[in-house]
């Protein structure tokens, strides 16, 4: 079960996705169980119960991301999960973009400490470090790293930055590394 549960609807995935890769590519010793993404078809399988899935990582995980959008504070399954984890006392972290600022966010979610995607970033990974590990100290990422990239251009709906590796397989712990190519030597 993961350390990070994201909460996000359907048609934001890529944003999820690459949040998730930011947290986990900044914060690795931090959520060595990984980043849960609610309707990701790679993290929750055919044949396994839905909403029990749900249930068992949101009772697992330490931080709620809250994916928030104009669209997805209007969606039942944000709310629903939002709810859940208050209840059970977890971290909530507000995460605005899409058209939705931390200024602007509806009630009861206007209650809670939010931040704005991409220029609230870092304090993301500060306020998640801060919720897993309370006195450690996270060094600040260089100012555009790859992650962050990729972020900003999930946000404007542009292409990848950078190719996701594949997901592992279910004997496998991590994706494996590519293997590069041999350069070849220009013959005249």
């Amino acid at each position: 079960m993961a350390d990070v549960f994201i909460s996000f609807i359907h048609e934001e995935q890529r944003i999820a996705e690459a949040v998730q890769a930011y947290l986990k590519g900044h914060l690795k010793r931090l959520v060595p169980n990984g980043v849960f993404l609610s309707a990701d078809d790679w993290t929750v399988f055919a044949g396994e119960v839905w909403l029990e899935r749900i249930r068992q990582e949101l009772q697992e995980a330490s931080v709620v991301v809250l994916m928030l959008s104009q669209q997805s504070v209007q969606r039942p399954w944000i709310n629903f999960e939002a709810g859940a984890a208050w209840l059970a006392n977890k971290a909530l972290i507000p995460v605005c973009f899409g058209g939705l600022t931390k200024g602007d966010m509806p009630k009861p979610y206007s209650g809670i400490q939010g931040l704005d995607l991409p220029d609230d970033a870092f304090y993301l990974l500060r306020s998640v470090q801060h919720h897993l590990d309370p006195k450690g100290v996270l060094p600040p990422p260089p100012p555009e790293d790859r992650y962050l990239a990729e972020i900003r251009a999930a946000l404007k709906g542009e292409h990848r930055v950078v190719s996701p590796p594949p997901p592992p397989l279910p004997h496998q712990k991590t994706a494996p590394e590519p293997r590069s190519m041999p350069e070849e030597k220009e013959t005249q």
